[in-house]
């Protein structure tokens, strides 16, 4: 699929930052990184051939008149572009499991494991580190109590979302849903403004794509990498009293964390604020045997899945998604991750 010409990368930056809030910016995260780090994610998994003799095989002596096979005609671009749309429209994501308007489900353990299922899952087909694997569970363990396809409903995540879907409208003229304020939420086990974050997986999309978990998973990981690029590079900040400065930063768990999370690289105009949210952050980072302070680099985020496990190809990141859920569907029914009695379990966050 082509998908580029949908795909709008566009920069957006804040200057909010509370570590205990939901994640309010992809600070123009681009796409698919896998080929050449700023590249479009639209085409993940995707490969060409590399040589002439990838695609030209050994002459074949015809036994019998070969009837030449019809030639359909190219596609233009409104055309193509229709065409690409009516294939993603077939993607068929993880659903909120409430509205905007309701209380979550209640939580269980059985669904925690679950969620630990997908998250050890997912970053096992990435081949990325352990360090990782904890810094997502941290981060939902935080926001989400582990729970998939929340829509978040507390004050500052509604207010949140409604400030930025003011500030981020034009970034999705065109989008069939544009115009409806209620569904640019902060969903998912990250908790992840919709109108900063779906541009990171498709400007077209429905911003509830956010509440599939595995989507979450993915887009998570191409904003973090972002950050990682860059990072060691000088990136213009504002202080206090409005005058602007050259900053660089180190990529630390802490300091990727804190960029996708809060929306900036630049150091917090308020000491104090940032203190507690280091000091939040560093304890909740020790419970789960993760170094705040270690490098992280792009090898530790893995790449996405280009295939299943059975080695069929896939196209782009909706047959990612529906891929990965496939390969899990199938593991729980082989080995079924529930208890028999579901224990329902005090809740935290959202």
């Amino acid at each position: 699929m082509h998908l580029t010409a949908l795909a709008c990368a566009v920069a957006v930056v804040t200057d909010g930052f509370d570590d205990g809030a939901s994640a309010e910016a992809a600070h123009d995260v681009r796409f698919d990184d896998r080929y050449d780090l700023d590249g479009d994610l639209n085409t993940a998994g995707r490969t060409g051939p590399s040589s002439l003799d990838e695609v030209l095989r050994a002459p074949v002596r015809a036994l019998a008149p070969v009837t030449p096979a019809p030639v359909e005609p190219a596609l233009d671009e409104p055309a193509q572009v229709a065409a690409d749309r009516a294939q993603v429209e077939q993607f068929l994501p993880h659903q909120c499991v409430h509205g905007v308007d309701e209380q979550r489900p209640r939580l269980t353990r059985n669904e925690q494991k679950r969620t630990y299922d997908v998250l050890a899952h997912v970053v096992k087909r990435l081949k990325a580190s352990d360090d990782f694997l904890k810094l997502l569970q941290l981060v939902a363990s935080r926001e989400s109590s582990l729970q998939q396809g929340l829509v978040h409903r507390l004050s500052p995540d509604l207010e949140a979302s409604q400030q930025a879907w003011r500030k981020t409208a034009k970034l999705y003229e065109g989008n069939p849903h544009h115009a409806e304020h209620e569904h640019w939420q902060t969903y998912g086990l990250f908790g992840m403004n919709s109108n900063y974050f779906t541009q990171v997986w498709d400007n077209q999309a429905d911003p509830r794509v956010l509440c599939d978990a595995i989507v979450d998973i993915l887009v998570y990981r191409r904003a973090v990498a972002r950050v990682i690029r860059k990072a060691g590079t000088a990136i213009e900040c504002t202080d206090a009293a409005g005058r602007t400065y050259q900053h660089t930063t180190r990529a630390t768990w802490e300091s990727v964390h804190r960029a996708v999370s809060g929306g900036k690289m630049c150091p917090s105009k308020s000491e104090n604020v940032a203190a507690i949210m280091g000091k939040y952050f560093r304890g909740r980072a020790a419970k789960f045997g993760l170094d705040p302070d270690k490098p992280v680099t792009l090898k530790m985020l893995g790449v996405e899945p280009a295939k299943g496990l059975d080695g069929a190809a896939w196209a782009d990141q909706e047959a990612i998604v529906m891929g990965l859920w496939a390969e899990l569907e199938a593991e729980w029914a082989e080995h079924p991750p529930d208890e028999p009695e579901p224990v329902k379990i005090a809740r935290t966050g959202v």
